[in-house]
């Protein structure tokens, strides 16, 4: 496997946390869970660009 397709899953999973913190109603971790979610998944295009 890839190193840039396990980033994705792991940002996924991140983003898949927050959605649920943020359904849950715990609205100050929900935001900073997705802002951390989506910064994985920035990096990860960064990483598949400069893949062998």
């Amino acid at each position: 496997m890839k190193k840039s397709s396990l980033i994705l899953i792991i940002g996924a999973v991140i983003l898949a946390v927050g959605a649920g913190l943020s359904i849950a109603k715990i609205e100050p971790w929900a935001d900073y869970v997705l802002i951390a979610g989506a910064a994985v998944v920035i990096i990860r295009g960064f990483v598949r660009n400069h893949e062998d």
